[in-house]
């Protein structure tokens, strides 16, 4: 039971049995018969029911009260799966022929007992005396009714148990048990509740009710059974439309491996699809990393699927908390526990499933919670681990799609799970799962101590970092797929229809680029070099309704439907992070190529290139100032390694810079979330009269005004008519001062941001047409000769 220090003699041995049934007794009884140190042993059988795993009995309370010193030694019958394929495998008529196989019927019991008793295992948990237990409980609790002692040793004796089974059934089958138990018998939780309950002004019994209610909401109901009824129905969800096997890279599962051995994790996906749960569950039983309890909002808490997720180790949680200190902090509590006893978590940084396709700001509150028990010293470090996500294609997307142009969110409901059950069938391609490079929180922030004396700011700053760091490595592990490039390219393809050959050579320069900056891609890219490649991802796309493909002329050439564009764009979004600086510096050397005689080229690039880098802060991930400059030199110093000195020496040679940085991406990455920006400056300026506030109503204006200015060829890109953007324009906005604290627009600073977003049009205008000139060049004059 790991207690130790104690000097009392010890007198005797006393095996605590947990047992559920006649036939585990037997087993006990006969293991102990064998054993040299239980043949004379006491033994006291305590009934190990499924939702009360700390009950005691009178046999237990009568013993713990004769007042010697005895070791007490827990053992239990742990019962394994039929072995398939050389490992334990839960399948459903498993479940259905003989229950739980691992807590198995009565007659299973006796049966395979009998017949395969290579099924069974003795678990023995650490052993300790009875002064040492009483030590600890009186140091824990405060407590002296010798009813809760008994009860407190059998909680250690179940959470020595579980050690045990952990290591006889894998990591995966690692899991929290009794918490609720152990964090309300705390000295620590009474006393955190009692001193709220003063600084809140409640009541204490108020108090109590209230947190009460929030650990039994919280509480997960996780069982080894629960975790395999997660993974059956996770496996059939996403094979009903994907390839059965997920596709892991195992060296990132090593690293991982490593970066959790001894310390609790905090596996921090990317969030695009309600079966990102089920397909991170898979993912991390396969690669025999430690199952996680998973922290999900508890909007889909709904039966039968609360049900289901709270005993494979969800733990939902409410949504707007900030009314709710009691809640909070109970939260907070229920967290620290949990990295304290080294168990793992999962939750999504973002806070909710990305409906554009790039990676949203990340949320601090959950994070901050985790840090805020490392910074108490209640676990020597957590094992930050950004993972990622990704499909060849998303059901969703038209959903999203539509909500990006005014359609309201489905309530998520049992008529809602049914109908997206029914959806998920079809042939969706691969779901690829990545882990980024892990991150050692003790590394980051330093020793307990040294995160301790940070101030409110620094640390608030610190945490800022610390998710922007997490976010950039999600990013950073997101792999490119064959979609994903053919969406970039057909949206970035000069507003043309692409034939075959042009679209091929087009996706060639896509795929080189992306080898020459070394970011991760899938098996599907690579295979765009190849013409069957790329005809099947064509297909896909044009089942989907994204491609149109007009085929009476002379020959075949493809086309974003007019209608699909914000949904393509969605699939290029996954990935537009890594095309992103470049785009920067297209505009930026356009920027210096235009620039008046007598002025710093140079030192023009960099200027437009910061500006960009600030205008577009809130919709992507930049690192600091010195590492961007940085970053962006790197990169071009492989297209070019004198290019300092090109730009320098005038605007012929950065016009021929430019026009040989192949592929062009200033167009399909920027221009849209300019255009957008744009349009949100110039509804601002035509509401001056009142209050903004970024209502629906406004945001209806700008959509509105965005469907006028595409007619009127005034923008370009239809994605650029999307709410999400509209927000992160009104974002951008407001912090160059266009609104004043009570939304009152400021007309120097509302025209200063719109001719700012106007000049950067004109160079993005600028950019397109010298490129499409060296498109028509390449491509239409000289044809598949150009291959």
């Amino acid at each position: 039971m790991n207690a130790s220090g104690n000097t009392t003699v010890e007198q005797g041995l006393v095996y605590l049995a947990q047992t559920r049934g006649p036939t585990e007794k037997k087993i006990i009884s006969q293991w102990l018969r064998q054993q040299e140190n239980g043949k004379h042993a006491e033994i006291i059988y305590i009934d190990y029911p499924r939702m009360d795993a700390s009950r005691t009995n009178a046999a237990l309370r009568q013993r713990l009260a004769r007042g010697d010193n005895p070791r007490l030694c827990p053992v239990r019958v742990a019962w394994l799966p039929k072995s398939r394929n050389g490992k334990p495998q839960v399948y459903l008529r498993d479940l259905i022929i003989i229950g739980d196989p691992r807590a198995p019927r009565e007659y299973a019991k006796y049966l395979l007992a009998g017949k395969q008793a290579e099924r069974t295992r003795i678990l023995e948990g650490e052993p300790a005396t009875v002064a040492e237990l009483r030590d600890i409980w009186t140091a824990q609790t405060s407590a002296t009714v010798e009813r809760e002692f008994a009860r407190f040793v059998v909680r250690r004796a179940t959470l020595s148990l579980e050690r045990s089974a952990s290591q006889v059934l894998g990591p995966q089958y690692k899991m929290p048990r009794l918490v609720l138990e152990e964090i309300r018998s705390s000295a620590r939780f009474k006393e955190g509740l009692r001193r709220l309950a003063e600084e809140k002004n409640l009541p204490l019994d108020q108090a109590e009710m209230l947190a009460e209610k929030a650990l039994k909401e919280l509480a997960s109901g996780f069982t080894p059974l629960g975790l395999d009824i997660n993974l059956i129905l996770g496996r059939i969800l996403y094979r009903r439309g994907y390839v059965e096997q997920l596709d892991i890279d195992p060296q990132q599962v090593e690293k991982v491996r490593a970066a959790l051995r001894g310390k609790p994790g905090i596996i921090l996906p990317s969030h695009r699809s309600n079966m990102d749960v089920g397909v991170m569950s898979v993912a991390l039983h396969e690669s025999g990393l430690p199952r996680t309890s998973t922290l999900g909002g508890i909007n889909m808490s709904f039966w039968p699927m609360g049900y289901i997720m709270r005993r494979s180790g969800v733990i939902f949680i409410r949504r707007d908390i900030r009314e709710d200190p009691t809640y909070r902090w109970v939260l907070k509590e229920y967290l620290g526990y949990m990295v304290e006893k080294r168990f793992s978590l999962q939750w999504y940084i973002e806070g909710t499933r990305s409906r554009t396709g790039k990676s949203l700001p990340p949320k601090l509150g959950l994070l901050k919670y985790v840090v805020d028990a490392y910074r108490e010293g209640r676990c020597d470090d957590i094992a930050l681990i950004p993972a990622s996500t990704t499909y060849d294609q998303l059901n969703e997307v038209k959903g999203y799609a539509g909500e990006a142009m005014g359609a309201a969110k489905k309530k998520e409901d049992l008529k809602w799970m049914i109908s997206y059950f029914k959806s998920a069938h079809g042939r969706f391609g691969r779901i690829y799962v990545r882990f980024g490079e892990p991150l050692s929180l003790s590394s980051y922030l330093g020793s307990h101590e040294e995160a301790r004396q940070l101030s409110d700011s620094e640390y608030h700053l610190a945490l800022q970092k610390l998710a922007f760091e997490i976010s950039l490595r999600i990013n950073q592990a997101t792999p490119i797929t064959a979609i994903s490039l053919i969406t970039m390219t057909a949206l970035s393809a000069f507003r043309q229809a692409l034939s075959f050959d042009q679209l091929r050579m087009a996706l060639r320069e896509f795929v080189e680029h992306t080898e020459l900056h070394g970011a991760p891609m899938t098996a599907s890219a690579r295979n765009l070099l190849h013409d069957e490649g790329i005809q099947e991802e064509l297909d896909a796309l044009i089942s989907q309704g994204l491609i149109h493909a007009e085929t009476d002329g002379p020959e075949a050439v493809y086309t974003i439907n007019r209608d699909a564009h914000v949904a393509a764009s969605y699939y290029r979004n996954w990935v537009i992070h890594h095309y992103l600086d470049t785009a920067i510096a297209e505009l930026a050397l356009t920027a210096a190529a235009n620039c008046d005689a007598g002025t710093d080229a140079l030192e023009t690039f960099w200027n437009t290139a910061y500006q960009l880098r600030d205008l577009l802060k809130f919709d992507f991930f930049f690192l600091e100032k010195n590492q961007f400059r940085q970053a962006l030199n790197d990169r071009l110093n492989r297209i070019n390694p004198n290019w300092q000195h090109t730009v320098s020496s005038g605007r012929d040679a950065t016009l021929a810079l430019l026009d040989g940085m192949q592929p062009i991406t200033a167009d399909s990455v920027l221009r849209c979330f300019l255009e957008s920006y744009w349009v949100t400056a110039v509804c601002m300026k035509l509401r001056s009269g009142g209050v903004i506030t970024g209502d629906k109503d406004f945001f209806k204006f700008c959509a509105g005004a965005a469907r006028q200015y595409l007619l009127q060829k005034r923008i370009i890109h239809l994605e650029a008519a999307s709410l999400h953007l509209f927000k992160t324009g009104l974002q951008i906005a407001q912090n160059r001062g266009v609104t004043n604290a009570e939304g009152h627009y400021q007309p120097a600073a509302g025209q200063a941001h719109i001719e700012e977003l106007e000049a950067l049009l004109q160079l993005s205008d600028q950019r397109f047409d010298s490129a499409r000139r060296t498109f028509n060049l390449r491509y239409f004059n000289r044809g598949q000769h150009n291959d």
